[in-house]
């Protein structure tokens, strides 16, 4: 996590060098060849688990200054099995069009927080990797996690095993947003159904051995002999982020597995994963309330074309619009260039409600190499 968000140069300079080396997810590739793993930025089980996403305060005169707002965090798990194989391409391709109708746009749904962006991915128990899953980032380190994933592009089509980074959304996040009383954004995208339960030895597979011991720290007492189900895990993922199941296409035995668990209003249709810029902003400005259904089309229309944007308008519809709008706080967070008296606390100086919170928000010393 750094001062800086995502620029267009920066993007394009590990964005060049993926499309010399032949592939967005080349470091991750090359890690495998070395039979060195997944890098610890993506594995589910490096920095102890738990994702953080946390405001940036920049210290100044003895005092802390919010630097670009709340954090908010936007997750993306990704379905990279048999015809999904592609997908981390295609998310590295849109990343400038979603960061620009998220964060930095003239217009951006996002605008008044601190946009940060973990990616993860997906496979079938049977593969080497069950999941991969980034740190929360604002800047072009979004896209170098990416490269650092290894998608196998194996498994069946059907069903497949989000399960686990259904699990890792909702038991190992730690969100700055959630201490507000907001909700973060998660997406999950696939043409599959899941499996509707995880095995232990595989969560522990996935996770480490200190899983059990992380969900409590987390604040989430999980029974390793009566793990959840992917309903239960979805529902309370719910408590905290306004989660969607993006399906891929029209096969009616994932839509009626996914409908059965997120309910039918975020149950989001869409062509094919190149329309993920589209639709998450879409869905993500009518649950913040700053775009309707009226306005998303002209928001839509600088980056696709009419067909396109109508497309999307059509998909996402039914979402349940305003959500985010009617929660506690909305209208009350603290603005950048807030000033806080120290690290932790809720709310700055200003409001004369400066208190400390009693959560752990230091996120581990992340590296890049």
């Amino acid at each position: 996590m750094g001062r800086e968000v995502l620029s267009t140069r920066a993007y394009r300079a590990v964005a060049e060098a993926a499309e010399a080396a032949g592939s967005s997810t080349h470091r991750g590739e090359q890690r495998q060849r070395e039979g060195k793993g997944l890098h610890p930025l993506v594995d589910p089980s490096g920095y102890d688990l738990i994702r953080r996403s946390i405001s940036y305060l920049e210290p100044k005169k003895g005092q802390f200054v919010l630097l670009r707002g709340v954090a908010m965090l936007i997750e993306d798990l990704l379905d990279t099995t048999g015809s999904m194989g592609g997908n981390v391409e295609i998310a590295m391709r849109v990343l400038p069009t979603a960061y620009k109708l998220l964060a930095t746009g003239p217009q951006a749904v996002l605008k008044r927080y601190d946009t940060q962006i973990i990616t993860a991915i997906f496979g079938d128990v049977q593969d080497n990797y069950v999941l991969g899953r980034s740190q929360a980032e604002m800047d072009e380190r979004i896209a170098e996690q990416m490269t650092l994933m290894f998608p196998e592009h194996d498994g069946g089509d059907t069903p497949e095993d989000p399960e686990y980074g259904l699990f890792g959304a909702a038991y190992l996040t730690a969100a700055d947003i959630n201490r507000y009383g907001l909700r973060s954004y998660h997406f999950t995208v696939s043409d599959a159904p899941g499996r509707g339960r995880m095995s232990s030895d595989n969560l522990i597979r996935v996770f480490g051995k200190t899983v059990f011991e992380r969900t409590t720290e987390n604040g989430f007492q999980v029974d390793r002999g009566d793990l959840p189900t992917t309903k239960e895990i979805v529902t309370e993922l719910l408590k905290r982020a306004h989660s969607f199941f993006l399906q891929i296409g029209n096969n009616s035995e994932t839509s009626r597995f996914w409908t059965s668990v997120y309910g039918r209003d975020r149950v989001v249709n869409i062509a094919n994963t190149e329309q993920l810029a589209l639709v998450q902003a879409a869905i993500i400005g009518l649950t913040e309330g700053t775009l309707d259904l009226q306005s998303v089309r002209e928001f839509l229309t600088a980056e696709a074309a009419n067909t396109e944007v109508e497309s999307v308008i059509r998909a996402v519809s039914g979402i349940p619009i305003g959500a985010q709008a009617v929660l506690p706080n909305f209208g009350k967070l603290p603005k950048r260039g807030d000033i806080f008296a120290k690290k932790g606390d809720l709310w700055p100086i200003e409001a004369g409600t400066a208190q400390p919170d009693s959560a752990k928000n230091k996120k581990p010393g992340i590296k890049w190499k």
